[in-house]
């Protein structure tokens, strides 16, 4: 007969691996439940300001604050193992190619609003000139005046299994209007104005 050391073992084996499996199907079963969430923005204000980033700096920089509507269904990420959502709206924006004073930062995306929805009772967002959470501000200190898109993201965090990560975003530079079968609508695409006070950059043509 097996010592009382050994049933132990073998029991808390065996309930192991019952878990293991019962996590692995739970998380495969999200699987069965697709997914289509939509999102509609439309850009209300933006504008550019120079300040300090601390009392101690004497160098200014500028901000790039922004106000919108955002309307978007979440509903479809929550199935029975999904334990809440990150959602956030994110701006994206190129450096130019040729300007007096390059960047090598070629791609740049900030953060600047999000939000944890925690059940599908909250999934429904409504937002009416919402401010951005986060004042935005390019790693040079200034925005020349850059073509930029947003982008709407959201991070599904299940009860069992991996994160995954999903986007809504616009394709073109300028006021971009999608259909509602796509999922997306409103105003995506901008260009940064100069800060307050400053001229805006003439763009020469070449004859």
């Amino acid at each position: 007969m097996h010592s009382s050391g050994v049933r132990l073992q073998n029991t808390f084996g065996f309930f192991t691996t019952v878990t293991f499996f019962v996590a692995a199907l739970t998380a495969l079963s999200a699987l069965l439940y697709p997914s289509s969430p939509t999102a509609n923005i439309n850009l209300r204000n933006v504008k550019v300001r120079t300040g300090r980033p601390h009392y101690t700096s004497t160098k200014p920089q500028e901000y790039l604050l922004i106000n919108f509507d955002l309307d978007a269904d979440l509903t479809s990420l929550f199935n029975w193992n999904t334990k809440q959502v990150f959602a956030y709206l994110t701006v994206l924006y190129n450096s130019p190619s040729a300007s007096s004073s390059p960047s090598k930062y070629t791609e740049n995306e900030m953060i600047l609003w999000d939000t944890i929805i925690p059940d599908v009772r909250s999934a429904k967002l409504h937002l009416v000139n919402e401010q951005a959470k986060y004042k935005a501000n390019d790693i040079t200190g200034k925005f020349a005046e850059r073509n930029a898109t947003v982008r709407f993201e959201w991070n599904v965090q299940p009860h069992v299994g991996v994160l995954y990560w999903g986007s809504i975003e616009a394709d073109a530079e300028g006021n971009v209007v999608r259909k509602v079968e796509e999922g997306r609508r409103g105003k995506w695409g901008f260009q940064i104005p100069p800060a307050w006070g400053k001229k805006p950059v003439v763009k020469k043509t070449a004859v």
